[in-house]
């Protein structure tokens, strides 16, 4: 049986018995230096992967990650997100202030009149019909019911069941609007023994 001597170039012959023993191990200090170079490799090739992820995600912050984050009507930016109209003025829409533009330069109207019983608030001009965007009402005492419909025969498209005396009660339409008919007045039926303050804003069209 052949033995090879640690760290020489040399063997010598063992008998068959002392094979069966434990065979010294050689000297591991290479093995030390082989895994203590794969760590400096493991760490080098982890700054780099590190590197290469940071420079990614400050790319990606440069541009818009969808198509439509750019300017629609104009040079595509990554820093201003809007639309344009058709004279490349930018526009907001679905704003306050945008919303308010719809009502105001329409030249609404506000009306304020009291009833003390059922009767029409405001008639339309001949031809014309009452588009109704807000409607608010108080009371001088409690009232059975009170409601707003177009015509004293029509149907209640706003109806308060026992209003009390020194609630503001009433509907907020803005942008929309409740419309009647072709020359329908605008009515409030009242039940109960009361003085109705109604105050509304209204557009004849």
């Amino acid at each position: 049986m052949i033995k090879f001597l640690p760290n020489k170039n040399s063997f010598k012959l063992v008998s068959k018995k002392d094979a069966y023993k434990k065979v010294e191990t050689f000297d591991d200090s290479p093995l030390e230096e082989l895994t203590e170079n794969v760590k400096n490799f493991d760490k080098r090739a982890f700054l780099k992967v590190l590197g290469i992820a940071g420079l990614g995600l400050f790319a990606s912050s440069l541009f818009p990650k969808k198509t439509d984050a750019y300017v629609v009507g104009s040079t595509p930016t990554s820093n201003v997100v809007g639309i344009k109209d058709s004279s490349n003025t930018r526009i907001n829409p679905a704003t306050d202030d945008t919303l308010s533009s719809l009502i105001s330069g329409q030249g609404v109207s506000k009306l304020s009149t009291s009833l003390s019983a059922s009767g029409a608030i405001h008639a339309p001009a001949s031809g014309k019909k009452i588009r109704v965007y807000a409607s608010r009402f108080s009371l001088t005492a409690d009232a059975t019911s009170v409601s707003f419909r177009f015509t004293p025969s029509g149907t209640d498209h706003e109806k308060y069941i026992s209003p009390k005396t020194g609630g503001l009660y009433g509907a907020n339409n803005h942008p929309n609007y409740i419309e009647g008919g072709v020359d329908q007045v605008l009515y409030c039926a009242i039940v109960g023994t009361t003085s109705v303050q109604i105050n509304i804003d209204y557009l004849e069209v």
